[in-house]
């Protein structure tokens, strides 16, 4: 059958198709990185500027007990978040940086079982007086809110990304916004008992994840 003259030949189909294509900047670990600390920022800004900050924190002098649990927050969630990064892009191995995010994040209910054993010793039953509904649901209320600020920021920029397994991508995005946005709530939280953060913040971690991790999917597939 001869050709139709007017048809376009397969170079010709190529060459269009090239001609469309436009190049598309690679992704860097390191600006993912820096959204995840931009996020966070204004996570802490929120909270600051609705709830304010604990007075020892404004005033440059933050207790023993906040300093603890904010730097095991902060550094889990960002390990974290480069383990939520690697696993976005093909070709990287994230299990390290999860490995230690999960044991610097496992301090704190680790912590709870070390405050248990303490009282069977002691035969004493830990202080749980602070536990009342309206500080957990506090508590559980402004670490959603600030999780999900810095979780939405974090999908956002890895829609740019291909994670090969959407579930893992998902779930450590959850863990690590959750620890950043608890984090941020951490700031303004006013209890000094090592009950409370280690009962409340797990807790309140857990839920921010699961809801993260349940939303994220439909949002990186394309």
């Amino acid at each position: 059958m001869p050709l139709d003259p007017d048809e376009p030949s397969i170079e010709q189909t190529i060459e269009a198709l090239v001609g469309d294509l436009r190049p598309v900047a690679p992704l860097r670990l390191w600006t993912g990185v820096l959204v995840g600390l931009g996020l966070t920022a204004l996570a802490v800004g929120g909270v600051w500027l609705v709830f304010g900050l604990r007075a020892d924190v404004m005033a440059m002098h933050p207790a023993p007990i906040v300093v603890a649990r904010g730097a095991a927050l902060l550094a889990g969630g960002l390990v974290l978040l480069v383990a939520a990064l690697r696993a976005a892009v093909p070709g990287r191995s994230d299990e390290g940086a999860t490995a230690l995010g999960t044991m610097i994040l496992g301090i704190l209910p680790i912590g709870l079982m070390g405050l248990l054993l303490e009282g069977i010793v002691a035969r004493q039953r830990p202080s749980f007086a602070e536990l009342t509904t309206h500080i957990t649901l506090r508590c559980f209320c402004i670490a959603l809110a600030a999780s999900l600020l810095v979780g939405a920021g974090l999908v956002r920029w890895m829609r740019r990304a291909a994670p090969t397994d959407i579930v893992r991508a998902s779930w450590l995005i959850g863990w690590a916004a959750a620890a950043l946005g608890t984090f941020a709530y951490s700031l303004f939280c006013p209890s000094q008992t090592m009950a409370f953060v280690t009962a409340v913040y797990p807790a309140a971690m857990l839920v921010a994840a699961t809801v993260i991790r349940l939303a994220t999917p439909p949002l990186l597939r394309w």
